[in-house]
């Protein structure tokens, strides 16, 4: 298989696996508690796989860049692609976008989350998804069993 294919397959699943209702955040849709604490214009969130480092600098983004950057990290090996191989790696979410969501019967604003992978020798993948998401508000929505509130 090529890199570029390669690329590709491990930033499906990273995209796929961050935009899943099965990945929370103490016990809350990641998506929703990022959207949460960023309610003012940009309304983005950007994370650097490599670095683990995110825009805004708070403590649950960190978090959550911390933990993709280690299911990258996995998804690479899978992919037997060395982690020193890969030059750029972002995963960026767009809340309150300005697109056209294909389905309207969900709660929420729409937003775009890209991932984008670029390896030393020039060969990049770059993927998204438009979906609609609500912000995290406190006992709003429930949470899975042995919740925690986020501190927000």
């Amino acid at each position: 298989m090529k890199i570029r294919s390669r690329l590709k397959h491990c930033a499906s699943g990273i995209l796929a696996r961050f935009i899943s209702r099965n990945n929370d955040y103490q016990g809350f849709w990641t998506l929703g508690v990022l959207y949460g604490t960023v309610r003012v214009a940009p309304w983005r969130v950007e994370f650097n796989l490599i670095s683990g480092d995110a825009c805004p600098d708070n403590k649950i983004a960190v978090s959550v860049a911390t933990e993709q950057s280690a299911f990258l990290r996995a998804a690479l090996a899978k992919q037997k692609v060395a982690w020193h191989c890969v030059k750029r790696a972002t995963l960026t979410v767009q809340f309150n976008a300005d697109v056209r969501v294909g389905y309207t019967d969900t709660v929420g604003e729409p937003f775009v989350c890209t991932v984008g992978l670029e390896s030393i020798a020039g060969h990049s993948a770059t993927v998204s998804f438009a979906g609609r998401c609500a912000a995290w508000k406190p006992h709003l929505f429930s949470g899975r069993a042995g919740h925690v509130f986020p501190q927000i």
